[in-house]
């Protein structure tokens, strides 16, 4: 990755909800992970030059859907240091799906994960997702979704079948047909890319599993993009999404743009790990890691 000035900012939430008791989301800030998957909510904020962010969301009983997301972002250390290709990224996608269905095998349990992930370099702001964990951009006023989800639901939003919002109360709208964990005798992995997409200063980026979505509409995000303070604006998506009936566990990573870029060095991720009691708005500690950018 290039070294310029931090021109992004980074705000960074994951709450177990109001039913799991552990959490099958993760996350990827240039080679930050989340690593206590037991923790009720945890949090994390800093200033990037450049990198790859990722969420992923895992699917299976305890243990299984946490060990899918985790290998998924785990996989993507491959690409540190680098501007990785779209080759390159399915490689690293392959790998974790290998380790997912190799578990699968031994275990006899079904597991899976979804992933969504951000790639910057300079100017250039790059795309790529399997399942439904989405990115959107919020742009002047205009939220519109970057990745494509790889569900029953939308399929029949494209065909003109159903609407969008008839499409958020189907049954099947988390019914997959593209997520890691998928045997490459029974499926080809197809990792959906968008790329060269132009990110101006005071976009806003926000790469989310469905914890979120399912209890936010695009009119709720907007208001909060447009009235929350961008370092608290990941929690404040976080904690409305749960008020407003999600139960799943809920992961909301933000990305500003904040400049055009220039020269400087690394970069900061300031790292809140909230206990239970954080629900209530107390945070037990704090971990500071420093990061090249």
């Amino acid at each position: 990755m290039s070294l310029s000035s931090k021109q992004l900012s980074v705000s960074f939430c994951t709450n177990i909800g109001t039913t799991r008791k552990i959490n099958q989301d993760n996350f990827y800030i240039n080679g930050e992970i989340l690593r206590d998957p037991y923790k009720k909510q945890f949090s994390a904020k800093g200033e990037f030059s450049d990198g790859i962010f990722a969420i992923a969301d895992g699917m299976g009983g305890e243990s299984d859907g946490e060990y899918a997301s985790l290998r998924a972002v785990e996989s993507l250390n491959m690409l540190r240091g680098k501007k990785p290709t779209y080759e390159e990224i399915c490689s690293c996608v392959e790998a974790a799906n290998k380790e997912i269905c190799d578990k699968i095998t031994a275990t006899g349990k079904k597991s899976g994960t979804t992933i969504v992930l951000a790639v910057f370099e300079g100017k250039e702001l790059n795309i790529y997702n399997i399942g439904d964990s989405k990115c959107l951009l919020y742009s002047r006023g205009t939220l519109i979704q970057l990745s494509r989800d790889h569900t029953v639901t939308a399929q029949m939003v494209e065909a003109g079948l159903m609407t969008k919002e008839q499409a958020r109360k189907d049954r099947r709208s988390h019914q997959l047909f593209q997520h890691l964990g998928i045997f490459p005798d029974d499926m080809t992995l197809s990792l959906y890319q968008r790329e060269k997409i132009d990110f101006q200063k005071d976009d806003v980026l926000i790469l989310c599993s469905d914890g979120m979505t399912d209890g936010l509409e695009d009119a709720d995000i907007i208001r909060y993009i447009e009235t929350a303070a961008f370092e608290n604006l990941s929690k404040e998506l976080v904690k409305a999404a749960m008020e407003n009936g999600s139960k799943d566990n809920v992961s909301v990573l933000a990305i500003k743009k904040t400049g055009s870029g220039g020269s400087g060095l690394g970069s900061a991720l300031y790292i809140a790990a909230c206990a239970a009691a954080a629900a209530a708005g107390g945070i037990a500690g704090y971990l500071v890691s420093t990061i090249s950018g």
